[in-house]
């Protein structure tokens, strides 16, 4: 049957409307897909370049017992796989390549999905961020710690140890688009449980950071009150009046200081 010109345009277009919305129904789902296969990918893409790296400055004695565990892990089914981990996780760190025991504990956590499992991990991450010199991992480190961080309040927000080290982490490392997010975290904190010396702590350090000394001072003077012997408190005191000049006070702080 031949189609005059206006039935072929209406057929035209409803061949190209249907190209459309199957194009629509389809293209996002396979994005998607690429982009999970690609987060899957990605952490274990980076932590097998930091083995790489780390491989070569290993000692012979932490290459040996890294390579027999993990043998031991490629031939161990997976509910006997948590030791394993914890393990890695030990002789990573005790052979100083932080971000990759952050990984092992980090598989320990998506095993346990404990509270602490993630709390382990997200600190242990933090250290890298602390330590590591090389920019890649501590990145890495760093985003990997906030998100353990993160899982841990999830599973425990009564538990402010978790809360406290997510803010400080904000704090030390402010993100772009909210430079004051750590602090604000940290203030919102103190204002619900003003007697959290730890709280008052990490906000006095921040503080002195920027050398607003009285804000310090009346903060540290306050958690002192709460908690005398408290350690930190004391050696944040003797280092705000080092830098004030005022060595006569610096000095009777600094003997609690020192029994760190």
């Amino acid at each position: 049957m031949k189609l005059n010109k206006s039935q072929l345009y209406t057929v035209v277009g409803f061949i190209f409307f249907l190209i459309l919305v199957l194009g629509m129904r389809t293209k996002p789902t396979e994005l998607l897909d690429r982009e999970k296969n690609r987060s899957l990918n990605l952490q274990s893409t980076d932590v097998n370049i930091l083995k790489q790296e780390a491989l070569s400055t290993l000692s012979d004695n932490d290459k040996s017992r890294i390579q027999i565990l993990e043998t031991q892990l490629a031939s161990t089914e997976d509910k006997d796989r948590i030791e394993l981990f914890k393990n890695l996780s030990a002789a990573w760190y005790s052979a100083e390549e932080i971000g990759i025991a952050g990984y092992y504990a980090e598989q320990v956590a998506l095993n346990l999905n404990s509270a602490e499992s993630w709390g382990i991990a997200g600190t242990t991450y933090a250290l890298c961020v602390k330590r590591s010199s090389k920019e890649k991992e501590r990145s890495l480190c760093l985003d990997k710690s906030l998100e353990s961080l993160e899982s841990a309040i999830s599973l425990d927000p009564e538990n402010l140890d978790y809360q406290i080290n997510r803010a400080v982490l904000l704090a030390e490392h402010p993100p772009a688009q909210n430079p004051m997010q750590g602090i604000q975290l940290l203030l919102g904190m103190n204002k619900n449980f003003p007697k959290n010396v730890s709280v008052i702590n990490n906000i006095a350090k921040f503080a002195l950071q920027t050398r607003q000394y009285e804000k310090a001072e009346q903060r540290l003077l306050g958690a002192l009150e709460l908690e005398p012997d408290n350690i930190t408190t004391n050696c944040l005191l003797a280092q705000l009046y080092l830098d004030k000049g005022d060595n006569n006070k610096s000095s009777v702080y600094q003997q609690k200081c020192g029994q760190r």
